[in-house]
């Protein structure tokens, strides 16, 4: 099963995949992008980093499903790792859905909401962004808030909607929905 985790910036898809990584063993997948590193990211670990150039020979070679572009960056995702029988985590924007559950079947997919929106705001300013990047995504949080709220369609392709409150307890929440969900597969 592939569980996906997609939100608003700084709602804490990063913090809860490598806790899903710790707490329950689950493997996060490596997203391909032609995105430029940023300080402390490893190359293979956070992201598998490429050229435009690399990037379109695995599209073409089908190497990699999933594809699309944020911020004009391209992102994909290995195929081999979607198509996994094991249980892995990816982080997902929200617009791919639709694409991701065309191509893998067993997902389970998680929309996360900040229950307070000024903390996913200051989450967002604390990575120090370059000024321009910040801004483009801070202006994206509350679209992207509407779009999810008013649109029904997109709604109905998350199997679950988590509210972060930036707790222990949040984690733990999370954790606990996610175990049982892998429990009621076996």
């Amino acid at each position: 099963m592939v569980i996906t985790l997609s939100g608003v910036t700084g709602v804490g898809k990063s913090y809860f995949k490598k806790a899903i990584q710790d707490d329950l063993g689950i493997e996060a997948q490596v997203i391909v992008t032609t995105r430029k590193m940023r300080d402390g990211e490893k190359d293979g670990i956070d992201k598998k980093f490429v050229t435009d150039e690399e990037f379109e020979k695995l599209k073409k070679a089908g190497e990699i499903v999933v594809t699309f572009e944020y911020l004009g960056n391209k992102y994909g995702y290995p195929k081999k790792n979607m198509q996994s029988k094991l249980n892995s985590v990816v982080e997902l924007h929200y617009s791919i859905i639709y694409q991701l559950k065309e191509e893998v079947k067993n997902t389970f997919s998680i929309y996360m909401l900040p229950k307070n929106l000024e903390i996913a705001k200051q989450k967002l300013k604390e990575r120090n962004l370059p000024k321009d990047v910040e801004k483009a995504r801070l202006d994206e949080i509350e679209e992207h808030i509407k779009r999810f709220k008013e649109d029904e369609e997109l709604r109905g392709q998350f199997d679950y909607v988590f509210y972060n409150d930036y707790t222990e307890k949040a984690r733990e929440e999370l954790m606990k929905i996610i175990k049982e969900k892998i429990n009621n597969l076996k």
